[in-house]
C-alpha cells in the first residue's frame, strides 16, 4: 500500500486498519461539541413535534374480579387449586374479550352513544355482516389492553382514546356485555365489576419528557457513529506523525506544498 510516495509493506497496512479504541474515544472527545448539538437539536425537535403535531390521549380502565365457582363466599373456603383454576380463567376471558365479535359490539354501541358523526371523527366506520354499524376493529383494537394483574384473579382492562367520552364508554360497554357474552362463549358467567369507569380529566399521553430524553439519546447517538465512522474511513496521511506513530517507520524528508492561489 502506498498513501502519498510513502512505501509501506503489507503488515504495516494491517496494523493502521486495526481500530484503536482511545483513538476512537480521542475521536468523540475532540468532536464532542458536535455530539452534543445534534443531541439538543434532535431533543428539541422530538420535543416541538411530539408537543404540536401528536394528538393527546386519555386512559380510562376498569377491573374484573374472576371466579372459577359460584360457591366462593368466603375467604376460607377457597383452596389454592380454584385460585389458581380462577388465574386460568382470567388469561382465557382475556383472548375472549379481544375478539372482533366482542369489538363489534363496543363499537356498535359507541356509535349509539355519541352518533356516527362524532365516531366517525376518530374511527372508519364499517357495517358488520348483520348489517349493524360498527368501527374498524383493528382502530378499536390498538386502543384497548386487557390483561390480567399480576398473575391473579383481577382482569383489568384500559381503553386510551383521544376521546376521554370515548375512554370511558368502551370501558362501561365491556362492563354491560362482559358477563352475557362470556356465559354464551364459554357458559359461566362469574365475573365481576370492581367499581366503575371514570371520564380522565387529564391526558395521559403522549410523554414529551421521555420522548426529548430519546431524541436526546438517538441524535448524539448516531451523530457520534458518523463521526467515527468517518475518521476511520478516511485514509489521508496529513503529516509525518502520523508515518511514525502508526507505521513505525523513519521519515526521510517531505515535500512541502504551497498555496499559490
Amino acid at each position: 500500500m502506498e498513501e502519498k510516495g510513502f512505501g509501506i509493506n503489507n503488515n504495516e497496512d494491517e496494523n493502521l486498519q486495526q481500530i484503536d479504541l482511545f483513538e476512537i474515544l480521542n475521536v468523540l472527545l475532540r468532536h464532542a461539541w458536535i455530539i452534543i448539538l445534534s443531541g439538543v437539536v434532535c431533543l428539541a425537535v422530538v420535543s416541538l413535534y411530539t408537543y404540536f403535531c401528536v394528538a393527546p390521549t386519555y386512559t380510562s380502565s376498569l377491573s374484573f374480579y374472576v371466579r372459577n365457582s359460584e360457591m366462593q363466599t368466603s375467604i376460607t373456603s377457597i383452596s389454592t387449586s380454584e385460585i389458581n383454576s380462577s388465574i386460568q380463567l382470567a388469561k382465557t376471558y382475556t383472548v375472549i374479550l379481544q375478539d372482533d365479535s366482542i369489538l363489534e359490539i363496543i363499537g356498535a354501541s359507541l356509535i349509539d352513544e355519541f352518533g356516527v358523526d362524532e365516531v366517525s371523527k376518530y374511527y372508519t366506520i364499517v357495517e358488520n355482516e348483520e348489517g349493524i354499524l360498527t368501527v374498524n376493529t383493528n382502530q378499536l383494537a390498538g386502543q384497548i389492553k386487557i390483561e390480567p394483574v399480576d398473575e391473579t384473579e383481577i382482569l383489568e382492562i384500559k381503553a386510551v382514546t383521544q376521546n376521554p367520552e370515548f375512554s370511558a364508554a368502551i370501558c362501561r360497554s365491556f362492563e354491560d356485555i362482559a358477563p352475557d357474552e362470556l356465559k354464551r362463549i364459554v357458559g359461566i358467567d362469574y365475573i365481576e365489576s370492581i367499581g366503575r369507569a371514570k371520564v380522565p380529566t387529564s391526558p395521559s399521553g403522549p410523554n414529551i419528557k421521555r420522548n426529548a430524553v430519546i431524541g436526546l439519546i438517538f441524535g448524539a447517538f448516531v451523530n457520534g457513529v458518523i463521526i467515527v465512522l468517518l475518521n476511520l474511513l478516511d485514509a489521508k496521511i496529513y503529516n509525518s506523525d502520523i508515518i511514525k506513530e502508526k507505521y513505525k517507520v523513519p521519515v526521510f524528508g517531505e515535500v512541502p506544498y504551497y498555496d499559490y492561489g
